[in-house]
């Protein structure tokens, strides 16, 4: 692993938050290895209809040094999951989520 990553925040109006998917009931931050699949990540859920992402949300994403990363979650007990460029890694169904 190199020490740059990608991680999408999102914000609304109470805030600023790092972005989660759960699975298997766990919240997991999404760490990506390119910052163009973070964006196309992003992409994807802005184009599906079943996210709110664009209406009274705001998906960015940041370049943060991965060791830093990985030290806070720990810290706090988060759980993460690192995605690969050769991984296929797609939003869930907004309607299983």
């Amino acid at each position: 692993m190199r020490d740059a990553c990608y991680i999408i925040t999102a914000s609304e109006a109470k805030g600023m938050d790092v972005y989660t998917i759960k699975s298997e009931g766990v919240k997991n931050v999404l760490i990506f290895e390119k910052g163009e699949d973070a964006e196309r990540y992003v992409i994807m859920l802005n184009e599906d209809e079943g996210y709110i992402v664009g209406e009274t949300l705001e998906l960015e994403v940041y370049e943060v040094p991965l060791s830093a990363v990985v030290e806070s979650l720990n810290e706090k007990g988060y759980s993460y999951i690192y995605v690969k460029p050769d991984d296929l890694f797609i939003p869930p169904d907004a309607k299983k989520v």
